[in-house]
């Protein structure tokens, strides 16, 4: 599991999460989106946790779009992770045309499994190969 985020002391809680329940993980820590894709894409992982918010920008929909563009990382599930609450509410038609599941933060390790769960599903039941994303506000 990749985790984009910014603060590093949540990838680290994050990643101990993961840990326990024997899923391998790693941060993405980068203010590029394309690099982030890059380094996600070429690492095989199986899903990835996106921030909505990095460096002070809502970079995590720049994200989202970028990865669902790359033929490699186009039917990842995609796990929001946000404590934005009202972003996350305008953005709901766009998170869903995405096949994207929610977690609001702070979450413990059985929310997070069950959700990481959940943004699997989401995938299985709506696989498109190199979808076209729906850019927010147009």
């Amino acid at each position: 599991v990749a985790i984009f985020d910014d603060d590093v002391v949540y990838i680290r809680t994050v990643e101990r999460m993961l840990r326990v329940a024997g899923v391998p993980s790693f941060g993405v820590t980068t203010f590029d989106v394309d690099e982030a894709a890059r380094v996600i894409a070429a690492a095989g992982c199986r899903a990835v946790l996106v921030d909505v918010f990095l460096y002070d920008e809502p970079r995590g929909f720049a994200c989202i779009d970028r990865l669902r563009s790359l033929e490699a990382t186009a039917d990842l599930p995609l796990l929001v992770t946000s404590g934005a609450r009202r972003q996350l509410q305008r953005m709901a038609t766009y998170l869903t045309e995405n096949r994207c599941a929610l977690l609001e933060k702070p979450f413990g390790p059985d929310a997070l499994l069950e959700k990481l769960e959940a943004a699997a599903s989401l995938i299985a039941q709506a696989p498109v190969q190199g979808a076209p994303s729906v850019r927010p506000g147009g």
